[in-house]
């Protein structure tokens, strides 16, 4: 990531100044999206910040120039935690005219993951089913966006017990997430977990450690993969195995788990959501 800004800063592209800055701004805002995809939050957050620093200087506020970087710049603040400054974000977000409606998309789901960390769960909710309405209506119901969108509307329905309409939710967003071109395999892994909780809390402890497991073995063949969430991985699936009464097991993962750098204090914006509906450390022993 450092020596990709320090190339975006220092390459030279043809046209005027204003033009050269234009590009730098939409590159950073580009980084900031991968440091993002890969965890690194902290450098998402600098990337995003640095891109808007500029683009702000090109474009009028309400721009939709600044749409993805400023959408970057409110999803990392939400998952570091960062409440204030993420509602700062989601409110410049709010002022863009949105010239698409996959622009449209964007900024209510964007505004659903601050609602939903919020605990507004009915807004963000209303927010999710339009930005799902605007992603299907910009011909992309088959990308990895929309499926985004069906997998933060499970794990909001998950929080509020509705059980059969999360499945419902979970799997169109499996589905399309297997044909979709732009699928990651942190989308795919996210899915596997939240799955797996699923089966947990429907009593379904066989599929849920399948799912946990199959989630954690995808997780250890990435080249980079986010301590955080592998951290929570390992504790839902320590958890399931107890229940299936493999202790021996849960123990060596819980052994491994231990050696993991500690949890940041944040809040995921929208795959990490507690999915009790508190943001509290869950009791030793329960599922989160």
């Amino acid at each position: 990531m450092a020596e990709a800004r320090a190339l975006v800063l220092t390459t030279k592209v043809s046209g005027d100044e204003r033009a050269q800055d234009a590009c730098t701004g939409f590159v950073l805002g580009n980084i900031a999206r991968a440091a993002s995809v890969l965890g690194l939050t902290d450098e998402a957050e600098r990337l995003a910040e640095q891109s808007v620093h500029i683009l702000e200087k090109l474009f009028p506020p309400n721009d939709w120039q600044l749409l993805r970087p400023l959408q970057i710049l409110a999803a990392v603040r939400l998952e570091s935690g960062k409440t204030a400054k993420a509602k700062e974000a989601v409110q410049r977000l709010l002022a863009i005219q949105s010239k698409y409606p996959e622009d449209s998309a964007i900024v209510h789901a964007t505004v659903g993951a601050s609602l939903q960390i919020q605990g507004r769960l009915a807004e963000a909710e209303a927010e999710y089913t339009i930005a799902l309405h605007a992603s299907e209506a910009a011909g992309r119901g088959e990308s990895g966006d929309t499926a985004s969108i069906l997998h933060c509307l499970a794990t909001l329905l998950l929080a509020e017990h509705r059980l059969d309409e999360a499945r419902q939710m979970l799997d169109r967003s499996i589905a399309i997430h297997d044909r979709a071109k732009d699928s990651l395999p942190i989308d795919q892994i996210k899915l596997l977990d939240l799955r797996g909780i699923l089966h947990a809390r429907l009593g379904e402890w066989e599929q849920s450690e399948k799912d946990l497991r199959d989630a954690l073995s995808m997780a250890d063949r990435q080249p980079f993969m986010d301590p955080a969430v592998l951290r929570w991985i390992l504790g839902n699936y320590s958890y399931v195995l107890r229940r299936n009464h493999h202790r021996r097991e849960a123990r060596s993962v819980d052994a491994r788990r231990a050696t993991l750098p500690a949890e940041r204090t944040s809040v995921a914006v929208v795959d990490w959501t507690d999915l009790l509906g508190e943001k509290k450390a869950p009791k030793k022993g329960s599922l989160r």
